[in-house]
C-alpha cells in the first residue's frame, strides 16, 4: 500500500474545495466562517480511495492570499499536488505564489486540473491550457496532465481519478526508518478518548502503545493509546500517512499547531544556517533583513544575515543564517517559506543546513567555503559520507566511528565503510586500536598551526632551555582534548607532525623542529651572578625583591630573573619550597650535617636541636626538614610541642 498525501494549490475560489468534495464526497469546509465567507480559511482534510486499492490523503489548502500561512503549512507534509486553476479565470496571483511554494517544498510530481469547464466553451479551454503549458515550461509539472473537470456536472472527475491513480506508483513512498516526526496541525478533544491531534508524518513509522515526545516541551514521555489513518483505526502509520493521534500524558492545552511530535527527544534551536533562493517577483534583501519564518506547521519571525552575499536579488540563491524569535524543532535537509515581516507576501524558500550553528560574527572565506560544503552535503544527503562531512564540519572536533555512528543514528559499520568516501582532501584520518577517528582538515590544520604557535611563543619566552612542552601541557590549549577522544587524536597529531619533520621530542617535552637554547656570554654571566647572589644568603632565607632590586641595577630585567631562577632549578643548582629559595650546596651541606647526627641518633633529634645543630633562624628549618622529608631521606613525627626527625633507609644510603 501506498502512504502519500495529495494537497492542492491554487488562487481563491477557482473550486479547490468543490474539486475534492467531489471526488471523496468530503467537505473540507466545515467552519461557519468558511461556509459564511465561501472560502476555504482551515487547512481541509479527507482522504480518496482509488479503484487500485490504494488509499491516499487529501490535504485542501486556503487560496486566499490572507490565508498563505496555513497552505505552507498543509503544503509540507504533501507529496504530490493538484493544481487548481478555473476555466473562466486563468492563472492567477496566488496560482504564481502557490506553485512557486510548491516548488520550493521540493514537490515534483503532480496534475493539473482546469476546473469550472461548464462555464466557459472549448476555445477558451483551450486557451487556458496553452497559459498553463507555457507557465509550467521550466518546472517539475511542464509534463503534467492536464485535465478539464466541472464539479458541479461531474465531467471529467472518473478521468481525473484514473489520472490520480497512474500518478501515485511513480511518486516515490518516503522513508518509514529512523525517526518519527509529525507537526501538529490540529488539536481536539474527544469524549472518552481525551487529546487527539493530526498531522502529516514526515519520516519514520509509529505504533499503537508507543512513546512519543511533545518538542519544544518538558520532555515528558505521552502514551499512544489510538491510531487512526483516514477515519479508520490502524496500529501502525507512516511517512506519507495523514494521521489522527489519540495520546494520553498530557492536556489539550499543552499542544499547540507547530509544535512536533518525535519518537526521541530533539533539542530545540532558535538559530539556523540554510540555502535560500528568492523567487522572481521578490524584492531584493540586503545583508539583514526581518522575514517571517515557516516549517510545517510552525511560524515565527526572524533576523536573516546573508553569509555569502551583501544582498540577495530576486532568482538568486544565497547562504544565510536564521535567527528565529521563537524556539524550532528543525533538522538537516528540512524545508521551509520566507515571508516578509508583514507575512503578506512569500519572498522564496529554502533548506536547513546546520540547524545548531555557532553564531557567525564574521563572514570568513572558510565559513563560506564550509557552508558551501554543508549545502552540498544536505542535497546529496542520500550519500552517507556527505552526512559524515556535515559533521565533521559542524562539529570541528575529532570524532570516532561509534561518534558518528550514534550522531547520526547509523550502525558502525555503515560508518566504517563510507569513510573510504570521504576524500582525504576533506578530512584527516587515524586509525586507533579497533576504531577510525577522523576530523574535518581545516580543523586539523587549526590544531597543528596551533600547536606551533604554542611551542614557538614558548621558546621565544623560556629561549634558555631547550625542551619544551610537555603532551599533557599542550592537552590544556585544546578544549577538545576534555574528552578521550580528543586526547588520543592530539597524541596521534604530535606523533604525525614528528614524522613530517615539523616538531621534534626533547626529554619528554616537544619542541619546533631544530629549536636550540639561547645562552650567550651575556645571558651566562648574568645566570652565574643570580646564582652566586643566592649562594650568599647561605642559611638566611633569600629575599627575592632584594635580589630583583639588586639585579636592576645591574640591568637585569625582572622578567628575567624569573626565566633564570626557573633555569636554576631545572639544572639542580637551586630549591624551590614553600615559596622559599634555597641553594643546592646549603641543602647538601645541611643533609650531610643532619644526617651524621642522626645516625648517632636513632631514636631521632627534636627540631628545635635540629635548629641549634645548623645554626639557622627558627623559619628557615621547616623549609630543610620539607626538602629532605620531599626526598625521602628524613620523616617527622609530631610530638606536643614540635616535631622529632628520625632518619629514613634512604637517608643511610646516602651516608
Amino acid at each position: 500500500m501506498k502512504h502519500l498525501i495529495m494537497g492542492t494549490a491554487g488562487h481563491v475560489d477557482h473550486g479547490k474545495t468543490s474539486l475534492i468534495k467531489a471526488l471523496t464526497a468530503i467537505d473540507c469546509d466545515t467552519h461557519k466562517e468558511e461556509k459564511k465567507r465561501g472560502i476555504t480559511i482551515n487547512l481541509g482534510f479527507a482522504h480518496l480511495d482509488l479503484p487500485t486499492g490504494d488509499s491516499i490523503g487529501i490535504i485542501d489548502v486556503p487560496g486566499h492570499r490572507d490565508f498563505i500561512n496555513t497552505m505552507v503549512g498543509g503544503a509540507c507534509g504533501i507529496d504530490f499536488v493538484l493544481l487548481v486553476i478555473a476555466a473562466d479565470a486563468g492563472i492567477m496571483p496566488q496560482t504564481i505564489e502557490h506553485l512557486n511554494i510548491i516548488k520550493s517544498l521540493g514537490v515534483k510530481n503532480g496534475l493539473v486540473v482546469l476546473t469550472k469547464t461548464d462555464l466557459v466553451d472549448e476555445e477558451l479551454i483551450e486557451i487556458a491550457k496553452l497559459e498553463i503549458m507555457e507557465l509550467l515550461e521550466n518546472t517539475s509539472l511542464a509534463n503534467a496532465p492536464i485535465i478539464g473537470v466541472s464539479s458541479v456536472t461531474g465531467t471529467g472527475i472518473s478521468e481525473l481519478i484514473t489520472a490520480i491513480s497512474e500518478i501515485v506508483p511513480q511518486v516515490p513512498d518516503k522513508a518509514n526508518a529512523g525517526l518519527f516526526r509529525m507537526y501538529i496541525d490540529r488539536v481536539f478533544n474527544v469524549k472518552g478518548f481525551g487529546t487527539v491531534v493530526t498531522g502529516s508524518v514526515l519520516s519514520g513509522e509509529i505504533q499503537t502503545g508507543k512513546d512519543l515526545y511533545l518538542l519544544p516541551g518538558n520532555y515528558e514521555k505521552l502514551k499512544i493509546r489510538n491510531i487512526q489513518r483516514h477515519g479508520v483505526s490502524t496500529n501502525t502509520v507512516y511517512a506519507g500517512d495523514r494521521a489522527a493521534i489519540n495520546v494520553v500524558g498530557a492536556g489539550q492545552n499543552d499542544f499547540q499547531t507547530g509544535m512536533v511530535l518525535s519518537s526521541k527527544i530533539l533539542e530545540p534551536t532558535e538559530m539556523t544556517d540554510a540555502c535560500i533562493n528568492l523567487f522572481d517577483t521578490a524584492a531584493t534583501l540586503n545583508l539583514w533583513s526581518t522575514v517571517s519564518f515557516h516549517s510545517g506547521t510552525f511560524e515565527c519571525q526572524a533576523k536573516m544575515h546573508l553569509l555569502d552575499k551583501d544582498e540577495l536579488a530576486a532568482g538568486e540563491t544565497g547562504i544565510v543564517q536564521l535567527h528565529l524569535t521563537a524556539p524550532a524543532i528543525l533538522l538537516n535537509g528540512d524545508k521551509f517559506i520566507i515571508r516578509n515581516s508583514a507575512s503578506d507576501k512569500t519572498l522564496g524558500g529554502g533548506l536547513i543546513i546546520d540547524s545548531n550553528p555557532l553564531h557567525h560574527r564574521k563572514r570568513t572565506p572558510q565559513l563560506i567555503d564550509g557552508l558551501q560544503m554543508l549545502v552540498s552535503g544536505v542535497v546529496n544527503e542520500g550519500k552517507l559520507s556527505e552526512q559524515i562531512k556535515i559533521e565533521l564540519f559542524k562539529d570541528n572536533v575529532p570524532l570516532t566511528t561509534n561518534e558518528l555512528a550514534q550522531k547520526l543514528n547509523k550502525p558502525v559499520a555503515e560508518i566504517s565503510a563510507a569513510l573510504g568516501e570521504v576524500d582525504e582532501i576533506y578530512a584527516s584520518k587515524y586509525i586507533f586500536e579497533d576504531t577510525h577517528i577522523i576530523i574535518y582538515n581545516a580543523s586539523e590544520k587549526n590544531a597543528s598551526e596551533k600547536i606551533l604557535s604554542e611551542l614557538e611563543a614558548y621558546h621565544k619566552k623560556q629561549y634558555i632551555f631547550s625542551d619544551g612542552l610537555a603532551t599533557n601541557e599542550l592537552f590544556g590549549k585544546f578544549s577538545f582534548t576534555k574528552n578521550k577522544t580528543g586526547k588520543i587524536y592530539l597524541e596521534l597529531l604530535l606523533n604525525k607532525m614528528e614524522k613530517e619533520g615539523k616538531i621534534s621530542k626533547f626529554n619528554n617535552t616537544w619542541i619546533i623542529k631544530g629549536h636550540t637554547a639561547k645562552v650567550d656570554d651575556k645571558i651566562k654571566s648574568e645566570i652565574d651572578w643570580l646564582e652566586n647572589e643566592i649562594k650568599k644568603y647561605d642559611l638566611l632565607r633569600p629575599v627575592l625583591k632584594d635580589i630583583e632590586e639588586n639585579a636592576a641595577l645591574k640591568g637585569i630585567a625582572k622578567e628575567k630573573i624569573k626565566i633564570y631562577l626557573d633555569f636554576l632549578a631545572r639544572n639542580k643548582t637551586i630549591v624551590f619550597h614553600d615559596g622559599e629559595i634555597i641553594h643546592c650546596t646549603i641543602i647538601d651541606k645541611v643533609r650531610k650535617i643532619l644526617l651524621t647526627e642522626l645516625v648517632k641518633k636513632p631514636e631521632g633529634i627534636h627540631i628545635r636541636d635540629f635548629r641549634q645543630l645548623i645554626d639557622a633562624t627558627k623559619k628557615i628549618c621547616p623549609v630543610f626538614i620539607g626538602i629532605f622529608e620531599d626526598e625521602k631521606v628524613v620523616s617527622t613525627i609530631p610530638i606536643e610541642f614540635g616535631c622529632t626527625i628520625h632518619i629514613t633507609e634512604k637517608g643511610k644510603k646516602l651516608l
